[in-house]
């Protein structure tokens, strides 16, 4: 009977984080697709996803892919041996990433044609699209099962160099906008994707997640205490 209860009890925190999980990375997703649309800059992971699949005619969700993939390699780099071959998992998650936002800026009607002119709308599609993305990558990282490899990276660089994820990947996404500059000036591609909005985007991301992270941990050891005290 003993053994039986503990199976349980793993098998819930299992099924509750595993819904962490997939509503992480839906919500992200959509957080980034809204970003995209509200036409004033970009993510700074999107914004080179854009401009790569302008020069590649390539959709910017199988771009954001491909770039994901980099970075799990870049993980195994890193980790060498401490890297564990459950973390392959994360091919799955960026793949599935990738298809969502896909599905979200090109086969959905209602987003895909959604085009707005009043700059105020804009703001507000803009921060939604911001705070969607951070509470979306936070509840991957507290799900603890895998995460985005781009986030997977920042995670591993930030626990080796003993730093807050936040503060790391706001490094990383200064980083991406001075790349993604790089390449609107080397292949004179319109610039539509580095603008205020990137900027925002850059300085509150990373503080965000920090924030949320916290929150969404503290939510969770109180449902998994929950759990436990029920069975």
């Amino acid at each position: 009977m003993e053994k039986m209860c503990k199976y349980l009890k793993i098998n819930q925190q299992y099924i509750y984080r595993s819904l962490m999980l997939i509503l992480g990375i839906i919500i992200s997703a959509f957080g980034m697709t809204l970003l995209i649309k509200s036409d004033l800059g970009q993510s700074t992971i999107s914004g080179i996803s854009n401009n790569i699949g302008i020069i590649t005619n390539m959709k910017t969700g199988t771009v954001l892919s491909v770039i994901n993939y980099v970075c799990f390699i870049g993980q195994i780099i890193l980790l060498r041996h401490d890297f564990k071959l459950i973390q392959i998992v994360q091919l799955i998650v960026t793949s599935v990433f990738g298809y969502i936002v896909n599905l979200f800026l090109y086969d959905i009607g209602i987003i895909a044609n959604l085009q707005l002119s009043n700059y105020g709308l804009k703001c507000i599609v803009l921060f939604l699209g911001i705070i969607l993305m951070a509470y979306g990558v936070s509840l991957m990282i507290i799900a603890n099962l895998t995460s985005m490899p781009f986030e997977g990276l920042c995670n591993v660089i930030a626990l080796k160099l003993h730093r807050q994820f936040g503060t790391i990947r706001r490094y990383v996404d200064i980083f991406f906008v001075i790349l993604s500059l790089g390449i609107i000036i080397i292949f004179k591609i319109p610039n539509t994707t580095v603008r205020e909005g990137t900027i925002i985007y850059t300085l509150v991301f990373g503080p965000l997640t920090n924030v949320f992270m916290k929150s969404i941990n503290g939510l969770k050891v109180k449902i998994e205490k929950n759990c436990i005290n029920q069975n």
